[in-house]
């Protein structure tokens, strides 16, 4: 019996999560497949440099769908990885850019952008308090 109103308090949490945060979770994992993706594809590049990178845009593509399943829950700890992890995301593709040298790794830059502003809206701040 408690087992089911545990369950049932997790339902009601779910389903009062407000827009603006699932708007950003749906982002996040957007973001996630486009970084495993773009990962394993640019995966048999030449050089040591490009395979790592590959490598570290997979494993953050993986971490970016954990991260964004945490955001089920109201705790401000799923809410600040979200956001330290769209930093990372960022800096991720600032650094493709640089070893690619191609504007379509700039514009993934975009998610992330929006993850950070709209988690930092009053809306979504209230929620994970």
């Amino acid at each position: 019996m408690k087992l089911k109103s545990v369950h049932l308090h997790n339902k009601g949490i779910r389903s009062m999560k407000p827009t603006v945060v699932r708007f950003a979770q749906a982002l996040i994992y957007l973001a996630a497949i486009l970084n495993v993706i773009n990962g394993v594809f640019s995966l048999g590049s030449a050089g040591m440099v490009k395979k790592t990178l590959c490598i570290a845009m997979i494993i953050f593509g993986v971490a970016a769908v954990y991260i964004a399943t945490c955001l089920n829950n109201p705790n401000a700890s799923g809410r600040n990885a979200a956001i330290v992890l769209s930093g990372i995301l960022i800096a991720l593709r600032i650094v493709e850019f640089a070893v690619w040298h191609n504007i379509g790794f700039l514009l993934g830059v975009i998610l992330p952008i929006i993850v950070i502003w709209r988690l930092n809206s009053s809306e979504a701040r209230a929620w994970f308090r």
